[in-house]
């Protein structure tokens, strides 16, 4: 049955459904969510949600959009505040991303299933965030501080992919002799990444 309190609140009533959304997806994934589940989630109708987002499809990423957001927020304003390029930032950068998804583990799991259903789609804030993040190293390679021979996306994506694989993965590698703790990984991961990236001699 429809809430009828939630539906004379246009924005009330988008709002349950992109929660509804979020908890269905991060349990079932995409696929296997039907919009009679999430309906019945939300307790609006089917029409209801059509009429908010459209489709299935446009709520999915509605919903991704708004679980980085939090994180895109944050690092953006890092960006922004710092000024001139610095071989510390990027320090910096790595942490936040590692600590977000440390601490939204909801977040890890929909994002293990974006990458387990092939979804081809980069949100809008994702494009943004690597963008601004490949043209800040390759401003700090331009000023010597990073080496020059490596591609500034690559770099990104380096971190980006190793923070997300530790989470997603973690069910099955916190089981390999000697692995230790995610600070210990964090600790060292920053090691190997940042010498690897001091301009060659």
């Amino acid at each position: 049955m429809t809430n009828q309190t939630t539906t004379r609140d246009p924005e009330q009533t988008r709002l349950r459904i992109m929660e509804a959304g979020a908890e269905l997806f991060v349990e079932h994934g995409f696929s296997s969510v039907t919009m009679s589940q999430l309906a019945k989630s939300a307790g609006v109708t089917k029409s209801l949600i059509h009429h908010h987002f459209g489709s299935k499809e446009r709520l999915w990423e509605a919903v991704k959009e708004r679980a980085f957001e939090r994180y895109f927020s944050t690092q953006m304003a890092m960006l922004e505040e710092a000024g001139e390029p610095d071989a510390a930032l990027l320090g910096a950068s790595v942490e936040a991303y590692f600590r977000f998804l440390q601490a939204n583990p909801e977040v890890v799991r929909l994002f293990a299933w974006t990458h387990l259903e092939g979804d081809t789609s980069c949100g809008e804030l994702d494009a943004q965030l690597v963008g601004a993040g490949a043209e800040w190293v390759r401003q700090a390679q331009q000023r010597g501080l990073l080496r020059d021979d490596v591609n500034p996306t690559h770099v990104i994506a380096t971190f980006v992919m190793t923070c997300t694989q530790w989470f997603e993965a973690k069910c099955h590698h916190q089981h390999w002799p000697g692995m230790g703790s995610d600070d210990a990984f964090l600790e060292d991961f920053l090691r190997i990444f940042l010498e690897g990236l001091l301009p060659r001699r």
